[in-house]
């Protein structure tokens, strides 16, 4: 099972309420007057574990005269970066924060992302037996979910140094997916359909979904708006943030992706090699042409143009757009792969996973899907998940628990 990477409203949004109170570095006995402007000379940078950088920041009074004193520096989140009383930044950890620089009623922000360097698939301890089945982060790289059987539901606030396991249900779970850092969804077998909105530390199971069928896969292009899909051809469509469901069935067969650009046009695939569309939110869905009897396992959908869609005996569809239209082109990975899982960070570089015979399966693209290179993830594990934030970090996640990570594109 996919999780698709849909953007939060951004680092800031993430990280509000984390501003100039938070981890302050304040230049004692010193008094600050009062100030017409504070600017950072940069406004983003990326960094290793361990390296440093040094920040500065312009400033000027009230009388427009260049203020030379001493400023307020913070860390949004010292587990990535701390900084000193004159703004140098010392890596700790890998993920995104916020670098505020304040005085005299002034303040500006960076944003630092910080990376680990260790080559490939690294094994990160999951706590946890159980078959994992999808994956989600938020765009800090620091925050993020894993579902699987037997209800378990992991979490992580370090990038998946650690993981915390809860067991809100004892049906298994299929699909994650959060729509900010506190409000996310989860679903899976018997119409299971979970809402947390405190970043999964508790869990109500919704009612008004009206189904009993598995669920497979969950994606919110908004807030409100989201669809789910799963067994007997079942998808499900909400406008008002779960409150009420529109029930459609489709193929009569399993569905198990789900993704949309926007909030009206949508891709759906399952078993059988089914691919369905929509331009109305999901009102109304038309069967494209069968390119493949194969069951397609996992979707991502990078915009309007790009989607790829994978899964059994290596099989891969892509699209292409037409002059008429957007078509779908079959291709193939490698008939030994078993493939599960897809995730596009940009119209050309993506990652699929999977199996291929008793070991698990990652591979690399760089030409949207056209061609895959086998990357080794370090694992005898079938993978049935994969998320990436970027063209360097990404998680996937398989059966008895496992959980690999990169930060170097698996290279």
């Amino acid at each position: 099972m996919l999780k698709r990477l849909t953007p939060f409203l951004g680092v800031l949004a993430l990280l509000a309420g984390c501003g100039p109170a938070a981890n302050p570095v304040a230049p004692a006995g010193i008094v600050i007057p009062p100030l017409s402007s504070v600017t950072l000379s940069v406004h983003a940078d990326t960094l290793n574990v361990g390296e440093t950088a040094q920040f500065t920041a312009v400033a000027f009074d009230t009388a427009h005269a260049p203020y030379r004193g001493a400023l307020s520096w913070a860390s949004s989140d010292k587990g990535v970066f701390v900084v000193s009383s004159t703004g140098l930044v010392t890596a700790v950890g890998e993920g995104t924060a916020l670098l505020t620089v304040w005085g005299g009623g002034k303040a500006d922000t960076a944003t630092v992302l910080v990376y680990a360097t260790a080559p490939g698939w690294l094994v990160q301890t999951s706590n946890a037996s159980e078959d994992l089945y999808d994956v989600f982060f938020d765009t800090a790289g620091r925050l993020g979910w894993a579902v699987g059987n037997g209800g378990v539901v992991l979490s992580t606030t370090n990038a998946g140094a650690s993981w915390a396991r809860r067991v809100p249900t004892t049906f298994a779970l299929h699909g994650v997916w959060f729509t900010s850092a506190q409000e996310g969804w989860v679903v899976g077998a018997g119409g299971t359909v979970l809402h947390t909105l405190n970043g999964g530390s508790s869990w109500t199971r919704l009612a008004s979904t009206g189904s009993s069928e598995d669920l497979t896969d969950v994606y919110f292009a908004t807030r409100d708006t989201g669809w789910v899909v799963g067994s007997g051809g079942l998808i499900l469509a909400t406008t008002d943030r779960g409150e009420t469901w529109q029930r459609t069935l489709r193929g009569g067969v399993t569905l198990n992706g789900v993704m949309f650009a926007g909030t009206r046009d949508g891709w759906v695939v399952g078993d059988n090699g089914i691919v369905l569309g929509t331009h109305d939110r999901g009102a109304t869905w038309f069967t494209l042409p069968y390119a493949t009897s194969q069951p397609l396992r996992g979707l991502w959908r990078r915009d309007a143009a790009s989607a790829v869609a994978v899964g059994a005996a290596g099989t891969v569809l892509r699209t292409s757009v037409t002059p008429d239209s957007v078509a779908w082109a079959l291709g193939n990975a490698g008939n030994t792969n078993q493939l599960e899982g897809v995730c596009l960070v940009d119209p050309l570089t993506g990652f699929a996973v999977g199996s291929n015979g008793t070991a698990s399966a990652v591979l690399y693209t760089a030409d949207g899907g056209e061609t895959w290179t086998p990357q080794t993830a370090n694992s005898q594990s079938r993978l049935r998940g994969v998320f990436f934030l970027d063209a360097r970090r990404g998680w996937a996640v398989g059966d008895l628990g496992t959980i690999r990570h990169t930060t170097t594109g698996g290279r």
